[in-house]
């Protein structure tokens, strides 16, 4: 059996950590995780990760952007992309308004499309040196086109594509821990239709490093997604944990 791990790229124009309300400069971050198995199993997983951010005190915007690939005895099992994408007025105070647009596909629950926009606020909550928390909320309009017409927890359809206006709750965070001997980052998502409360989405994402030294640390990350409107057989839920090594300029 051969087992290869990819590291995790990282690549940063300031010491500013990305997200953090006081950057005012361009930020970049790359990242790529995966592995290879062969012999007994057969499975390749690919994970890439790309952020840009920017700050002043009149508008800021970050996006990031993943894509993921896997296959398991060479059949294919994961092609998915999703963008994150936020534009914000006076991102330094305490409350500000932001623009959010998400686009989405998803191999394995057979998302061909999907696309987010709309309008939403967010609050910095007040917090010691080292640690960055935010709450917000945000108002979209939805399109969503599948892969079939027979979904769980929905009458059945002739139409592949659904549409909604939607609530999102999001709690973010950021945070050193023991003298900056660990870093901690953290998101919570609730999406919720506001046309029918069987339509909610949930989404959870940690992500742990430790430092080696200035540039190299371990890095390890958990995620956990449920979709409770999906197409009739598959499950609600995906989870998935990566791990690997960051090198850059911390």
């Amino acid at each position: 059996m051969i087992s290869i791990v990819l590291l995790s790229l990282s690549a940063t124009k300031t010491s500013a950590q990305l997200n953090r309300k006081d950057t005012l400069a361009w930020q970049s971050k790359l990242s790529a995780t995966g592995s290879f198995l062969d012999g007994n199993v057969a499975r390749l997983s690919l994970v890439n990760r790309l952020e840009v951010a920017y700050a002043d005190e009149l508008w800021g915007m970050s996006s990031r952007n993943d894509y993921q690939y896997g296959t398991t005895k060479h059949v294919k099992t994961e092609d998915d992309f999703i963008s994150y994408n936020f534009g914000y007025f006076k991102p330094q105070k305490k409350i500000y308004p932001y623009l959010m647009g998400i686009a989405e596909t998803n191999y394995r629950r057979k998302i061909k499309l999907r696309y987010q926009l709309g309008p939403g606020i967010s609050y910095t909550i007040p917090s010691k040196k080292g640690i960055l928390a935010r709450l917000s909320a945000t108002g979209t309009y939805e399109y969503t086109r599948f892969g079939g017409t027979k979904f769980e927890n929905l009458s059945d359809t002739l139409s592949k594509i659904i549409t909604t206006a939607r609530i999102t709750g999001r709690l973010f965070g950021m945070q050193r821990i023991f003298e900056n001997k660990m870093r901690l980052s953290y998101e919570f998502w609730w999406q919720q239709s506001v046309e029918d409360d069987r339509n909610f989405r949930i989404y959870n994402e940690e992500i742990l490093e430790i430092p080696f030294n200035k540039n190299v640390s371990f890095r390890t990350g958990f995620r956990y997604s449920y979709e409770n409107i999906r197409i009739r057989g598959l499950k609600p839920y995906d989870l998935f944990w990566t791990f690997g090594l960051t090198i850059g300029n911390f």
